[in-house]
Parts: C-alpha cells; structure tokens; sequence
C-alpha cells in the first residue's frame, strides 16, 4: 500500500531517475531526507522502484489501479484532531473503480464498542467520508462530544421548537441517546463497511 506521499515520490523518481534524496524530500515538503530514505525502502520492497547504482528506476507497475485510504485505527479519544498526518495508523489499499468520489475525504477506523450492534460489531471496519454539514436522518456517522469519539446514528424528533436532532445506537436496550446539540461535532458520515 502507497501512502500519497509515496505515490508523490515514484512520480518524481519516474521524471527524472536521477533526482536527488535532498531533492525528493523538497519536493514533496519533508524535512527530513531519512523519512525520504525509509519511502524509498517501501518503493523497493513492494516492487515500484529498484536501484540501478546510484540512479532508482520505475519498474512501472501499476499504481492507478488502486487509492490508499487512511486508517486511523480505533475512535481515538480527547482533544487531539483525529485527522492529523500523525495519527495515521497505515493505508488500506482499495481499488479505485469501487470508491466513491471524490476519494480525499475517506478515511478508515474500526468500531470499538458494543453501542452499534447488530448492525456494526466491534472490530468492523468502516470507510467514512470527512463532512462539515448535517447528514440525512438515518446516517450513521462519526461524532465527537467530551468523552470522545463515538459512531451513532443521527436521529430525528419533535420539540415545540421544531425539529431536534439526536444521536443514537442501535443497541438501544442498553444504550440512551444524547442531543445532537452544540457539545456535540459531527465529523464524518458512513460509505461502507468492509
């Protein structure tokens, strides 16, 4: 699996073979030119590039074919913004003809928890898209209140105000729902679970 920087990488190299590790690691914004040496190990060992002396040579195997998708590991709990560079735990390969597009704001965690079953177990993996706006009622989704990160589904009720929004598990019986209200950031909608 190619991260973006990466596939940033073996675009270059493809360019020009004779481009330089200081060059490489300007170019695609790094600082350190080590971190640009441990890409070009991975290049190498998953059979993208070799070395021919001191030049590295595209072996052209198809990259296109596939997206790498950012894991975030499990719902990560506090502060800390879950879509920092930082936190990516590795890439989930998918091929690209099966995603959703655009495929920027996907992003892979695993459920943790039994607040979602039946319908989503712990240890499931699901693909979500990153969204600044309120998703249909129904949408299971990824939202952040104090105590962390937690999958819900948003709900839909009636005040004398109008209509309230809520989050929701599945697992009811055991589970109470919380308002959707101001604590709450909704950060990402469910495309998929693999």
């Amino acid at each position: 699996m190619l991260s973006a920087k990466q596939k940033q990488i073996l675009e270059l190299v493809q360019q020009n073979p004779q481009i330089t590790l200081a060059e490489l690691a300007k170019a695609v914004g790094l600082k350190s030119v080590s971190t640009v040496h441990v890409h070009i190990r991975k290049l190498i060992k998953e059979n993208f590039l070799e070395r021919n002396g001191h030049a590295l040579i595209a072996t052209h195997r198809p990259v296109d074919e596939f997206t790498p998708i950012p894991f975030y590991g499990f719902a990560q709990c506090g502060d800390t913004d879950i879509f920092a560079e930082e936190n990516i735990v590795d890439y989930v390969n998918m091929p690209t003809k099966f995603l959703p597009t655009p495929t920027q704001d996907l992003f892979f965690i695993k459920a943790k928890g039994d607040s979602m079953e039946p319908s989503i177990s712990e240890g499931d993996l699901l693909m979500l898209r990153k969204t600044s706006e309120l998703p249909p009622v129904g949408s299971v989704v990824l939202c952040r209140r104090e105590d962390g990160l937690k999958i819900k589904r948003l709900g839909q009720y009636n005040t004398e105000n109008g209509p309230a929004y809520r989050l929701v598990s599945d697992n009811k019986a055991k589970y109470e729902p919380f308002p959707a209200d101001e604590s709450v950031q909704i950060l990402a909608k469910l495309v998929r679970m693999n």
